[in-house]
């Protein structure tokens, strides 16, 4: 048995810039966050609508995407008339699923982010779906990296009470981490109920989403990215990547944020300019103060 939770390691001689106010600790799911798990129930979705000569819409992938498993189940073998019950449905889905994620891939850029983020003395707390058990089997042979997480709330931790989107695993996670609260912690995760769970928290969110998902399960979130590798630390005022930028494949989605994030950089410019600009400006001189007549009658002149 693993040990998922480490105390994190004496922070000497790190850059000024950790520091000074801003992120100081980061909570990372792990499904959507870490391992690239996003497109694996879709395709485990097809393949089993296929085996039973089924085909599921798009637009009903888009449609139970926030859904649970079971409301998931019994939607699809309603609208697609699957000739099993969505029991049945259910566990043959489950059993497909895990066989996909049994040793799942690192995503894009995470790697990069979490080393850079544990050499800039920042704390890193990791939430997770699946049991402890399960957590120490998927990070087998990559213990070395997950030592960059002194937090790991797993599904079966005893003080978690309820799962997303309520905001308990976020809640327990900060209290985990030391001095973390809403405004020093940033949250990365993949899923409409990881975002409406960490906004519940109080907390800033990265949503890490597929492209064909609708804009309006994103709103809460601070930005949304398709790959990790977009975002950069000093969005959120924490130290930059001193290493060179790795090369990225050409992503229409990429482009749409990184015009977005253009613009945003671009108004927060102009109004700091406007700020300094008001400062500098001097106040009017102020008119003297009219003096006041007591007796009237000291304006009556002779003739």
């Amino acid at each position: 048995m693993c040990t998922p939770c480490k105390d994190p390691p004496e922070c000497c001689g790190c850059p000024p810039s950790c520091c000074s106010p801003g992120i100081s600790y980061c909570i990372f799911d792990l499904e959507t966050a870490v391992f690239d798990t996003r497109y694996v129930l879709r395709k485990a979705l097809k393949e089993l609508a296929t085996s039973y000569d089924r085909r599921i819409p798009e637009l009903l992938l888009i449609q139970s995407g926030p859904m649970t498993i079971s409301e998931m189940s019994q939607l699809i073998c309603r609208k697609c008339d699957m000739p099993i019950s969505w029991e049945t449905f259910r566990l043959e889905l489950n059993e497909r699923t895990s066989e996909m994620i049994a040793n799942p891939p690192l995503m894009d850029g995470v790697e990069r982010l979490v080393t850079h983020l544990r050499s800039c003395c920042m704390g890193l707390g990791l939430v997770t779906s699946c049991t402890e058990a399960n957590y120490c089997a998927k990070i087998r042979g990559r213990e070395e990296f997950f030592e960059n997480f002194s937090s790991v709330i797993c599904a079966d931790d005893p003080e978690l009470r309820a799962f997303k989107p309520e905001p308990d695993v976020f809640l327990i996670a900060m209290s985990r981490l030391g001095d973390a609260g809403p405004d020093c912690t940033l949250v990365f995760d993949g899923t409409a109920k990881g975002v409406q769970a960490a906004s519940d928290a109080r907390l800033p969110v990265i949503m890490l989403a597929e492209k064909d998902l609708p804009c309006c399960w994103s709103e809460l979130a601070a930005l949304r990215f398709e790959y990790l590798d977009d975002f950069e630390p000093e969005m959120f005022h924490m130290p930059p990547f001193t290493d060179p930028s790795p090369l990225r494949r050409p992503s229409r989605r990429r482009t749409r944020y990184s015009r977005r994030l253009t613009v945003i950089r671009r108004r927060a410019a102009e109004a700091a300019a406007a700020e300094e600009e008001e400062e500098e400006e001097e106040p009017p001189p102020e008119e003297p103060p009219l003096i006041a007549i007591a007796d009237p009658s000291i304006l009556n002149l002779r003739e």
